[in-house]
């Protein structure tokens, strides 16, 4: 089995294909030339592997496309993936699928935007709204402006507890099951940021937006309002299930209760702000994040240099990782599926430049991989 980078573009998607050291890297042909890809994943239960892609194209709506042939051909057909009416929601886009653990055979599911949950059970043919998420009873609080707009931009699974998944959606927190399914309880709202970056933001906020400094925003009954809200992405450690991070709006946190508790450790970065996370495979409990400047509004760029940077004492320090990477007079960004892990100490960016880096050694050193393409939302290492 090879290793493999899944990457979905604004503008289709590619495979790239490693050699057995990871030094030499094949590019596929576009596939899907023309829709926007915002995650893709594949399921190695059955034999033959089925690789999954999700988005959402302008004329022909939200998909959960799925191949089997390695991706020469595509059935875009997502039957079911809709709300229900009376919701009076329709669905946008989806921007994460994701396979249940084997001994959940068939099911696989995909967050969309609005934020939905939504479950299939013949390996992606048709789909089911998952009424007990799409219904919670804080979905009124799943947006900063009381509309409809968040997005349920993660989905993890426990990796040998088939009752235990976990849900993150933008503006409306982080949620677990444990039940299968049943319910749903917020796990984010322990979350408090406690960095001073993210504090002098606050203050210079209030200071330059006078306007804004006593907006009281509304929140679920016994969360704290200075919980995070947002988690751009969040990662559950396959080696160590309980131990979970997220890169969220105001920092970077760690978990080591399922959720219970977290612990700000942005202190070392040089900004609280980024959108992806990734996390080894490999049971060193390594940690990976790209820090974007907030010096200006939606700048939110490297600034300069292009950085990744690691951390394998649980956050309490970080090394920043170059070798290898654009700079000098580099400006570019990494959206939240961006990077991702393999099993053997891999690591992998795609920029919105277009650009894809791989690194075999856990970041010391990079090499760009061939081919520049359209703006990339998400970077997925898989085996197969």
């Amino acid at each position: 089995m090879a290793v493999r980078v899944l990457v979905g573009t604004r503008k289709g998607a590619w495979i790239y294909t490693a050699d057995a050291a990871r030094k030499s890297w094949a590019i596929s042909q576009p596939l899907m030339p023309g829709w926007s890809v915002s995650h893709m994943n594949v399921d190695t239960r059955r034999g033959t592997p089925r690789i999954f892609a999700a988005g959402g194209h302008w004329a022909w709506g939200p998909y959960v496309a799925r191949s089997d042939d390695g991706g020469d051909t595509w059935d875009q057909r997502s039957t079911g993936l809709a709300f229900p009416a009376d919701l009076g929601l329709t669905v946008g886009s989806v921007w994460n699928v994701q396979p249940a653990i084997a001994s959940r055979p068939g099911v696989v599911y995909a967050g969309t935007q609005p934020a939905g949950l939504f479950r299939s059970e013949d390996w992606g043919e048709t789909w089911a709204p998952v009424d007990e998420v799409n219904n919670h009873a804080f979905r009124p609080f799943w947006t900063e402006t009381g509309g409809g707009a968040s997005t349920l931009h993660t989905i993890a699974m426990h990796p040998s507890d088939p009752e235990c998944m976990y849900i993150s959606i933008a503006t409306g927190g982080t949620y677990v099951t444990r039940d299968g399914g049943k319910t749903w309880g917020i796990c984010s709202h322990r979350a408090i940021p406690t960095n001073p970056m993210q504090k002098k933001m606050w203050e210079e906020f209030a200071v330059n937006y006078p306007q804004f400094a006593n907006m009281d925003f509304p929140v679920p009954p016994g969360v704290d309002p200075a919980a995070v809200n947002e988690m751009h992405k969040m990662r559950l450690d396959p080696t160590n299930p309980k131990r979970m991070w997220a890169q969220t709006h105001v920092g970077v946190f760690r978990t080591d209760d399922g959720g219970e508790y977290w612990h700000d450790v942005t202190e070392g970065l040089p900004s609280f702000h980024g959108f992806p996370i990734a996390v080894s495979k490999t049971g060193d409990g390594a940690a990976f994040v790209v820090p974007l400047t907030f010096e200006a509004d939606n700048f939110r760029v490297v600034n300069g240099q292009f950085h990744v940077y690691r951390t394998r004492d649980g956050g309490a320090s970080w090394t920043r990782l170059t070798e290898g990477l654009p700079g000098p007079d580099d400006y570019q960004s990494v959206y939240r599926e961006g990077m991702d892990t393999d099993d053997e100490g891999g690591v992998y960016v795609g920029t919105t430049n277009g650009a894809v880096y791989a690194s075999a050694d856990s970041g010391d050193h990079w090499q760009r991989l061939p081919g520049t393409l359209p703006p990339i939302v998400s970077v997925t290492a898989v085996r197969y």
